[in-house]
């Protein structure tokens, strides 16, 4: 009697089980690095502006203010680039019945949104226990932000994943694009600080309203009234349309080599 076919739960818990093992090894000391840096590059910030201000744009902690700004864009950048290339590393499972790309996308996305959500708790946690400042959580805005993020992220991941296998070239194109991505979505500064135009243009940058929502989430007395999440729910969804019609219409040419 033929033995029963692995569910898909069970598949992706096993994808995401090796993706754990892959990248962080058996040992606790192996999630570190994911933890270290982000805090590292939050504390790199904190140290370089406090010597020229004295005091950030919102409230009085400069790490808790660049932390709202990178863990934001962490979120989403991690999410993007794990899901953009999680056919290209699991292509040798591809030759299992049981194994799909799909299956691959789904347990590499699941994997890194939670290990955002653990990252992004550690860093605040230790932030707010050690640097005192006066903030209000306010948990709605929040769970919004890591959301559209984590939404977002994985629209970009499909969509690049699709484009990396179409073309070499692209994933040089989009490594060099996307590296100075974070100096124009406020993560050093607040919206309401840039002159006009510059609002104008940086509006349409999803991961601007993000990071509005994150400190909307830590300060009360941030206003963050630009910040429009049906914008980049709007982004989040449409891009992730596209990459999954993308991988449904043409798998073969995804996953060839």
């Amino acid at each position: 009697m033929p033995s029963p076919k692995p569910t898909t739960a069970r598949v992706i818990g096993a994808l995401m089980l090796r993706e754990m093992i892959t990248r962080y090894g058996r040992s606790p000391a192996g999630y570190l690095w994911a933890v270290l840096e982000p805090a590292a590059f939050v504390a790199i910030l904190s140290v370089i502006f406090s010597q020229v201000a004295h005091q950030p744009p919102v409230g009085r902690s400069f790490p808790l203010f660049y932390a709202t700004g990178y863990v934001a864009f962490h979120w989403f950048h991690d999410i993007s680039s794990v899901t953009a290339r999680s056919v290209h590393v699991n292509r040798a499972l591809f030759a299992f019945p049981a194994v799909r790309p799909l299956d691959a996308l789904v347990a590499r996305f699941a994997l890194q949104a939670l290990t955002g959500v653990v990252v992004a708790a550690l860093i605040f946690g230790t932030i707010l226990a050690v640097f005192a400042d006066q903030v209000r959580v306010d948990p709605a805005p929040l769970i919004a932000a890591w959301g559209l993020a984590a939404v977002l992220g994985l629209g970009v991941g499909l969509v690049n994943c699709w484009l990396f296998a179409l073309s070499k070239s692209w994933e040089v194109v989009w490594g060099i694009v996307s590296r100075p991505l974070f100096l124009v979505s406020c993560v050093f500064f607040t919206f309401e600080t840039l002159p006009a135009f510059a609002r104008e243009l940086l509006w349409w940058n999803p991961l601007v309203h993000i990071v509005g929502l994150v400190r909307k989430g830590f300060y009360p007395v941030y206003d963050g009234a630009h910040v429009t999440p049906e914008y980049v729910a709007a982004v989040a969804l449409g891009l992730s349309l596209l990459g999954l019609a993308a991988l449904r219409l043409v798998p073969g040419r995804i996953v060839s080599p």
